[in-house]
């Protein structure tokens, strides 16, 4: 067998796994209580106070900041909006990354960083009613031209359904 989960150390499981669950979408797949509590796709929270335990030392360290929990949605400015409403601390704002992405990072409770990314068929239709041609997106965003027309197509087609 191989990788299984990714372990965030929280000082309040129930206080994180709200955020995760409510806000970020999370689905629980596993629930230990106040100890522990696993996410499909592989996302768990620990209670700090078990976790030091099982490691035997309290020298955990906090905002480390070499590790993202990265989640994508289609509309990221009300979840913003929640964000900075509730007092998050921002890494960044909302900005545009390279292959034209828009992203906003922010401190959980935990000081771990949470990525809240434009689902990326979100930024292709963004780039083709903005008036980008196809070659013009795929250079963009580092998908290949066939890629991109693929990923339309099936974006016009859903869009179609829609509308029956």
């Amino acid at each position: 067998m191989g990788y299984k989960s990714t372990i965030l150390v929280v000082e309040d499981v129930v206080q994180s796994r709200m955020l995760y669950e409510e806000w970020l979408g999370c689905k629980v797949d596993s629930d230990f209580g106040i100890h522990n509590v696993g996410f499909e796709g592989g996302l768990a929270l620990y209670q700090k106070s078990l976790f030091a335990e099982l490691i035997n030392s309290n020298d955990i360290v906090s905002k480390a900041q070499n590790l993202a929990v990265y989640f994508e949605f289609a509309d990221i400015h009300s979840l913003r909006d929640q964000i900075f409403a509730s007092g998050f601390e921002l890494v960044h704002d909302i900005k545009e990354q390279p292959w034209g992405q828009m992203v906003l990072r922010f401190y959980d409770y935990d000081n771990h960083i949470i990525e809240i990314a434009e689902d990326m068929d979100a930024v292709l239709v963004r780039m083709v009613k903005s008036g980008m041609s196809e070659s013009a997106i795929a250079n963009k965003t580092g998908y290949s031209e066939d890629h991109v027309k693929n990923i339309l197509i099936n974006l016009k087609k859903e869009e179609q359904e829609e509308y029956k």
